[in-house]
């Protein structure tokens, strides 16, 4: 449970029970409406078209333009919606529901007249408002005393989700107000009288007799708008008939009382107002819709038995917490950038699309914008955690190996993200020892200040060199350096670039000889050692002091080899090891030396350059010295002295002959034992 400590994945937590409450109890509604008519569009486009058909048993009559123009007046008398409400009775209609609202008497008194109309029509509904006081219930407002008596009502007025934005998608069905005389919804209460069954409300579900429907755990109804016709842009024009059809059917022969009987008989027929005068329009999932539109809608909703069913508040927390624990995995699993992002967008996309497809192909509506604001801004906190820890291992990089490596090997590092360890750890590498020689001597014939300057001037473009070759300053000992390569930067060359800075750092001493002489100082000559094998690395010392340093019998090994390179009068000494690792590299072979506190010897070599780099007249002494070695190694002595000998003639001042030479003499007075295998052990450090 350690990921617990980490606060990317806190906040994930925290984020998502917080999106628990917030999708129960809606407190950001925009974002769910705006998700759910995206979705609803895409049910109308991929959904079963024949589910999102409207019920055959509702019907639109339109009180519109053309009938306003035929009409002649504004608005439509009462006697005439008398009229027209008696003659779509006539005509076989079951249930007349008239979206008109009549909350005040008519200026011409002409409600007894509607009122007569109504009763004798039977099944009849008109509106009604229910009146709210910051969310509250009030009091119903029912049509006019005339005309409450003559028939039923129901509430018309449906509240948006959101207080930003009025998108009207569902439709809530009031407890409190059920209790109240026609206390229902104006569709509710159409439906009703329909069946012929009168409706209740308990445990989340609308039930009519044997219909039930369920709704959300808020008692919504989420309404199921159909899909438009394309060229429609309101559902009465093609969903709908003119009310002007009804306003006087006396002049209508037999045929044609039957053919506009077919339109209204046995059905509930809502007649509204869909002129643009009224401006009753408002925003749905599916755009501006007309009232009266999302009166029928959600009648054709109800006896279809709610195809769009909200999940339970159960299965909604279950599948915002599985999304929750995928977040967490892909933070705690994904440690590379890329695929966090890869992963993320698989997730959170999945996630969308499959709500999406429960919504368009089984008409489940499962919360989406709350789970997918909660894992969108987890994924923000756990890329700016990561972005937090890079930043921090860069400064830690830079902190730590700014003084030991060149920059661009740091800005490798950050730019590559390779990992770096600063623990332990073992792994083959290369280590390099310099020394000034006599510097004891140099040193006492300067001041305090002379002497400062001198080291300043010989250790820096030592460190240059080191550094130009990719190479790890470990540390300063006096005129001493200690250098590594292969760490901390992992380099499969890291031998080819030691060897390399130690040939540099030769020629550079050449260069700082003449300077130091024109400067009043002595010439400078250092011995190197080089050494390739397995170290241990990392960042070792007390509790009060660390240093990156390598440490193991490879390191020692170099710096034997460093401290003998006075014996052979060179300038750089390699161990067979650190030859085996570069290719090309041209090298006369020193000894088969066993340093001090080892029991097995090691050749060591001085590398004179690569292939192209070394002339033929040095190729060929090169060949005649190693015959001559090959023949002292055999203990064929006087052939070696002679080819030896051969050799310092013609250059006197290399002290490695004359070394072999000494020890041949020494061989031919004093044999060596029968299983000597030609190696020297040598006496010092």
């Amino acid at each position: 449970m350690g990921f617990l400590a980490r606060r990317d994945v806190l906040l994930t937590i925290v984020l998502f029970l917080l999106a628990l409450p917030a999708q129960h109890f809606e407190w950001f509604a925009l974002l769910e409406d705006q998700a759910n008519s995206f979705r609803h569009q895409m049910r109308i486009a991929y959904g079963d078209q024949q589910a999102l058909s409207v019920s055959k048993d509702v019907v639109l009559v339109n009180v519109d333009e053309p009938f306003f123009r035929a009409y002649g007046s504004y608005p439509l008398r009462r006697t005439d919606i008398g009229a027209i409400i008696s003659n779509i009775k006539e005509l076989g209609a079951k249930v007349v529901a008239v979206d008109m609202l009549m909350d005040f008497p008519s200026s011409y008194n002409e409600d007894p007249a509607l009122a007569e109309a109504l009763t004798n029509a039977g099944n009849t509904v008109l509106v009604a408002q229910a009146q709210f006081d910051h969310g509250k219930f009030v009091k119903l407002n029912y049509p006019t005393t005339v005309l409450d008596q003559a028939s039923a009502s129901g509430y018309t007025n449906i509240s948006s989700n959101s207080a930003l934005l009025t998108v009207l998608s569902r439709l809530k069905i009031h407890p409190d107000i059920a209790t109240e005389r026609y206390g229902w919804p104006f569709a509710v209460q159409a439906v009703a009288m329909h069946l012929g069954q009168p409706p209740r409300l308990a445990d989340n579900v609308l039930s009519f007799g044997e219909l039930k429907v369920p709704l959300d755990h808020g008692d919504h109804l989420y309404i199921d708008f159909p899909p438009l016709p394309n060229g429609t842009r309101f559902l009465s024009q093609s969903a709908g008939i003119s009310a002007l059809e009804f306003l006087d059917i006396s002049q209508l022969d037999e045929s044609e009382r039957e053919e506009l009987s077919y339109w209204v008989r046995d059905k509930i027929v809502v007649l509204g107002d869909t002129s643009e005068v009224s401006h009753d329009w408002f925003d749905t999932p599916v755009g501006m819709v007309y009232g009266v539109e999302i009166i029928a809608d959600t009648i054709s909703t109800i006896l279809k038995g709610a195809p769009l069913r909200a999940a339970s508040p159960q299965a909604a927390a279950a599948v915002t917490l599985a999304l929750m624990v995928v977040m967490i995995a892909l933070a705690i699993l994904f440690t590379r950038p890329i695929l966090r992002a890869l992963g993320a967008v698989v997730v959170l996309g999945g996630f969308a699309a499959l709500t999406s497809l429960f919504y368009v192909k089984a008409g489940l509506v499962l919360p989406l914008s709350y789970a997918l604001t909660a894992g969108i801004l987890s994924y923000v906190l756990i890329e700016y955690r990561a972005y937090l820890l890079e930043r921090n291992q860069k400064k830690h990089i830079a902190k730590t190996f700014g003084q030991y490596i060149p920059g661009e090997l740091v800005e490798e590092m950050n730019r590559t993200g390779q990992e770096v360890s600063v623990g332990g750890e073992s792994r083959e590498m290369t280590v390099l020892f310099s020394d000034v020689r006599g510097f004891t001597t140099i040193s006492e014939g300067l001041s305090p200040q002379e002497l400062t300057t001198l080291m300043n001037a010989f250790l820096s473009p030592m460190t240059r060199v080191i550094q130009a070759n990719r190479g790890t300053i470990d540390k300063y000992m006096g005129d001493a350096i200690m250098a590594f390569w292969g760490a901390p930067l992992r380099d499969e060359n890291h031998a080819t670039h030691a060897i390399r800075a130690a040939l540099d750092m030769a020629n550079t001493m050449e260069e700082l000889s003449e300077s130091f002489i024109a400067r009043g100082w002595k010439p400078l000559k250092i011995g190197i050692g080089l050494n390739t094998g397995v170290m241990s690395v990392g960042n070792m010392g007390s509790d009060f002091r660390l240093a990156y340093t390598v440490m193991g019998d490879a390191v020692n090994l170099g710096s034997r080899l460093e401290s003998l390179t006075k014996q052979y009068g060179i300038f750089i000494q390699i161990s067979e090891f650190t030859l085996a690792a570069v290719p090309g590299l041209i090298a006369r072979e020193i000894d088969l030396v066993k340093v001090k506190g080892k029991d097995q010897p090691v050749r060591t070599f001085e590398p004179l350059g690569f292939d192209g780099d070394v002339d033929a007249a040095t190729l060929d002494t090169l060949a005649r010295y190693h015959h001559a070695l090959a023949q002292y190694r055999a203990a064929r002595f006087t052939e070696a002295k002679a080819i030896f000998q051969s050799l310092a003639e013609a250059e006197p001042n290399r002290m490695l002959y004359q070394i072999y030479l000494d020890r041949i003499d020494h061989y031919l007075a004093e044999p060596p034992p029968a299983d000597w295998d030609g190696s020297y052990t040598a006496k010092e450090k």
